[in-house]
């Protein structure tokens, strides 16, 4: 049990970081592909650009519907797996003409991944800072001790000195001493990781699911 719940919090953690640059690319591609293809769409020749736009978005969120089935599954992608994600719309914009293209735009689930592009950039950079911030200040804390000797011995400062809040709750302590219970919080915080990491992926697995429509597993 506490291998799988190792390896679940490892894939969450990878989950939260991969998102931030398929995130960026969802979000240039959408944003590109709106800038030409709506004025252009005026000429026609814009329709196989948002048709195009799309598509791409489709396909980046298919990785992402994949990813997060793989997360939920323990981390382990079923071998010869079949994709996840909508019909491949590369056949309407290579073989198809305007009104395939037409149809294609009029589908309203395939806004669904317009909508992912541009919502998923915003929901990557808070799923990435989240999953660097979180490790980086539990170890922060856990070396406060060790940060503080260097400090002292090295520079002549003192880091806890002058701390306002160490000064109200442990005004008789020194700053040695106060560094000490920066390592008690972080190893609160450390403890809680594994918690903090599957709570935050299954958030982002909620929006994977809202956004592609997706029924929630239950």
């Amino acid at each position: 049990m506490k291998i799988k719940g190792l390896s679940q919090t490892i894939a969450a953690w990878k989950l939260l970081l991969s998102s931030f640059p398929r995130g960026v690319v969802a979000f240039v591609i959408a944003v590109a592909g709106l800038s030409i293809g709506l004025p252009l769409a005026l000429f026609v020749i814009g329709l196989p650009i948002l048709v195009g736009m799309l598509a791409a978005c489709e396909k980046i969120l298919g990785v992402d519907r994949r990813m997060v089935a793989a997360w939920e599954s323990c981390g382990e992608y079923p071998s010869g797996s079949p994709q996840i994600g909508l019909p491949d719309s590369r056949a309407e914009l290579v073989q198809g003409g305007l009104k395939s293209w037409v149809s294609s735009l009029g589908n309203v689930q395939r806004y669904r991944n317009l909508a992912y592009g541009i919502g998923q950039f915003p929901v990557s950079i808070l799923a990435f800072v989240l999953a660097i911030v979180i490790p980086a200040t539990a170890l922060a804390l856990l070396l406060s001790p060790v940060a503080e000797l260097i400090s002292s011995r090295i520079f002549s400062f003192n880091l806890f000195e002058q701390d306002l809040i160490m000064k109200w709750l442990f005004p008789d302590w020194s700053s040695f001493q106060r560094s000490w219970f920066n390592t008690g919080l972080g190893v609160i915080l450390l403890m809680a990781t594994p918690f903090l990491f599957r709570k935050l992926g299954q958030c982002y697995a909620a929006w994977i699911r809202w956004i592609s429509g997706t029924p929630s597993h239950t």
